[in-house]
């Protein structure tokens, strides 16, 4: 949980850290901040899969884990302030100026940011900061952050480097099954919400991890760009469980409840 306080203690001073930092940063665009936030979550994923416990290294693997969130929330927070701004906060902290923040700035705030992918996987990250660690999780940022770095790579010859010109083969056969990846990717993200769902009959049970992945998943079906590829990995679950209406009709009643929560308010 003390990373939740770093992470608040970050926010709030995060004006005095910038004037402290700026002189010893380079200028960057919000694509070259963006781009190399993905790289650290990529590279911190891939430390993370490696053994390191088995040589004594456990501590390496803990860290590697929290840097691949940590970083994910980082970019995507850079990137919704590139894009949107700020979040807009209270002048004062009091009751009332922090209901009139609510009801007069923050929510149209909300109502622009928040059916975006930037603001999908920062929810995503903060879920899994306090969860136990899933390897799954980390294979979806990590997909995300490949595809991220990739395309910027491809824009942007020269900042590759020679890591860059070894992959980019690698990377035109993932670009040709584009279609295919993002599909399974969806796919993932929705078996990733049903295994924290039935992990809730083990004494490894997650109940606060399961409802907000859930909450996310509904945003991610509600979202214009990530909602077709949720649609149709749905689709797919359906025609192969249909099978089972016939052996057991009576869960058609729940699944239906299921398929109205998930619509968007009319």
């Amino acid at each position: 949980m003390w990373w939740l306080a770093v992470g608040a203690g970050l926010y709030f001073f995060r004006g005095k850290i910038a004037q402290k930092l700026a002189p010893m940063l380079p200028a960057m665009t919000p694509q070259q901040s963006s781009s190399y936030g993905h790289a650290i979550t990529l590279a911190a994923g891939l430390l993370y899969l490696l053994p390191v416990e088995l040589v004594g290294l456990g501590v390496v693997k803990r860290i590697a884990y929290l840097t691949c969130l940590w970083s994910t929330i980082v970019t995507c927070g850079m990137t919704i302030k590139a894009n949107y701004g700020m979040p807009p906060m209270p002048q004062t902290m009091s009751m009332a100026a922090i209901k009139q923040m609510m009801g007069t700035t923050l929510q149209p705030w909300l109502a622009k940011a928040i059916h975006s992918v930037e603001f999908n996987f920062l929810f995503f990250a903060l879920i899994f900061v306090t969860a136990n660690p899933s390897i799954i999780a980390l294979a979806i940022l990590g997909r995300r952050s490949l595809w991220s770095v990739c395309t910027y790579c491809t824009k942007n010859e020269a900042a590759g480097g020679r890591l860059w010109l070894r992959f980019k083969p690698t990377w035109e056969k993932l670009q040709a099954k584009n279609t295919e990846v993002l599909h399974y990717s969806a796919m993932a993200e929705i078996m990733l919400g049903f295994w924290l769902t039935a992990s809730l009959a083990l004494p490894t049970r997650q109940i606060l991890t399961c409802f907000l992945y859930w909450n996310y998943l509904k945003t991610r079906f509600q979202g214009e760009r990530s909602g077709k590829q949720h649609l149709q990995a749905w689709m797919q679950l359906g025609q192969q469980i249909e099978p089972l209406f016939k052996v057991a009709p009576f869960l058609r009643k729940p699944i239906d409840m299921a398929k109205g929560w998930f619509q968007p308010p009319r």
